[in-house]
C-alpha cells in the first residue's frame, strides 16, 4: 500500500515519505520525530494532532475505496448471474455501437418506421468512422429485416473489432428504429463489463428492448 506524501505548511511537517507505507511505518516515524525533537523547543501539540488526523483521513479514504471496489465486484457478479437467464432467449437490442468477432453469424437487423421506408440505407462503419458497407433497405413497407454477412463493400470479411451501424433515412419521413434480432448465446465478461453474445455480435445489456421466450431444442 502506498500513499503519496503530503507536505505540511510549517517547519514541523512529517518527514518526506512520512505518509508512505503502512500505518506501522508512519507511527515509527512519528515516534522518532517526538524522541528527537529539540527539548528547548518542543513540538506544538496542535501539530501532532494535525498529523495524526491527516493520516487517519488518508487511511479512511483508502478503506472507503476498497469497500467501493468490493461493492462493484459484488454488483457485477449479481448482474452477470441475472443476465444468465437471457441465454437461449430471442431478444431485440438497439443497433448502434457493437463488437464483432469471428465466432458465428451476424444476427438479423430489424428496422421499423412510423412511415413507409423510402430510399433508406443501412451503413456499417469501423471505429474510426470509415464506411465499410451500405445495404439498401426495401421500399414501401414500414418494417424490414436485413441480414449483414459481416463483409465490406468489396466482399472481404471484416476483422473482429468495434463497429457502428446507422440508418440513413433517404426520403423516409417517419422515425426509423434499428435493432439487432437474434438469440442470446452467452454472457461474456469483458473489461468494459458484461456483454450479451448474439451470434458474432456482442451487445450491451442495457440496449435490450424486447425479450422473447426461451428457445427450445427438440429431442
Amino acid at each position: 500500500m502506498k500513499i503519496e506524501s503530503t507536505t505540511a505548511t510549517n517547519a514541523t511537517a512529517v518527514p518526506t515519505g512520512g505518509l508512505t507505507g503502512s500505518k506501522d511505518e508512519f507511527l515509527r516515524l512519528f515516534m522518532a520525530q517526538l524522541q528527537h525533537q529539540d527539548p528547548l523547543s518542543p513540538k506544538d501539540g496542535s501539530d501532532m494532532v494535525a498529523q495524526l488526523a491527516q493520516f487517519s483521513s488518508v487511511e479512511q479514504a483508502q478503506q472507503t475505496n476498497q469497500h467501493l471496489i468490493d461493492l462493484a465486484a459484488a454488483q457485477d457478479a449479481t448482474s452477470s448471474a441475472s443476465l444468465a437467464n437471457l441465454v437461449g432467449r430471442d431478444c431485440n437490442a438497439t443497433a448502434g455501437d457493437f463488437q464483432l468477432d469471428a465466432s458465428g453469424a451476424v444476427p438479423a437487423l430489424q428496422l421499423t418506421s412510423t412511415k413507409p421506408l423510402t430510399g433508406a440505407v443501412a451503413v456499417i462503419t469501423d471505429d474510426r468512422g470509415k464506411e465499410l458497407r451500405r445495404i439498401a433497405i426495401p421500399n414501401g413497407a414500414s418494417s424490414a429485416q436485413l441480414t449483414w454477412d459481416g463483409r465490406d463493400g468489396n466482399g472481404a470479411q471484416v476483422a473482429p473489432g468495434s463497429y457502428h451501424l446507422t440508418v440513413e433515412p433517404g426520403k423516409t419521413t417517419g422515425a426509423i428504429t434499428s435493432q439487432w434480432h437474434g438469440r442470446v448465446d452467452a454472457v461474456e465478461l469483458t473489461s468494459d463489463g458484461p456483454r450479451l453474445r448474439m451470434g458474432s455480435v456482442l451487445v450491451v445489456p442495457g440496449t435490450v428492448r424486447t425479450i422473447g421466450m426461451t428457445t427450445s431444442t427438440a429431442t
